[in-house]
């Protein structure tokens, strides 16, 4: 929250909120995640873009670029906007020793307004990837391929430090 009596000269409310949830389940572990994010101006003002949500890419909604998911200005770069929904899910399975192998489904996008947020404007992929756990950190390669939703249906490989959530 940063209303002017808190001495904001950009008055605006925020809310982020996350859930995850992790069941194994004969070997296989079930990853799901939730993100919701929501802004709203205050005061008759716009929402200043560092507010802004942003979505897409190796921790959110892999297979489309960086970022990239939601409203895009005149020159077609992503301006970001004021909610965000995105959903993940993961079967991450036992390979060998350090080894892991992770099937997923991601689904989600960024809207120009709270009122914007439709369940069937999300855009969603599917993909398969691997994690290597070493004795400095566990990386992560994953190839993921929009299927549905307003986003190019292209195919893209990310790599990463972490689990992607």
């Amino acid at each position: 929250m940063a209303p002017d009596s808190l001495g904001s000269q950009f008055r605006f409310l925020k809310y982020v909120g996350q859930a995850y949830h992790f069941q194994p389940v004969h070997g296989v572990v079930l990853a799901s995640a939730a993100r919701l994010g929501l802004a709203a101006p205050l005061g008759g003002q716009e929402l200043i873009l560092s507010e802004h949500f942003f979505a897409g890419g190796s921790r959110t909604v892999r297979g489309v670029d960086e970022n990239s998911l939601g409203p895009r200005d005149f020159f077609g770069d992503p301006t970001g906007g004021e909610s965000m929904l995105v959903l993940n899910q993961e079967a991450r399975v036992p390979i060998y020793r350090w080894v892991q192998g992770v099937t997923f489904i991601d689904t989600g996008n960024v809207f120009p307004t709270i009122r914007d947020l439709k369940l069937n404007d999300l855009a969603g992929s599917v993909g398969f990837g691997f994690r290597f756990a070493t004795p400095f950190a566990l990386l992560r390669v994953d190839y993921g391929r929009v299927v549905w939703g307003p986003a190019p249906r292209v195919g893209k490989w990310v790599f990463g430090i972490g689990q992607a959530f």
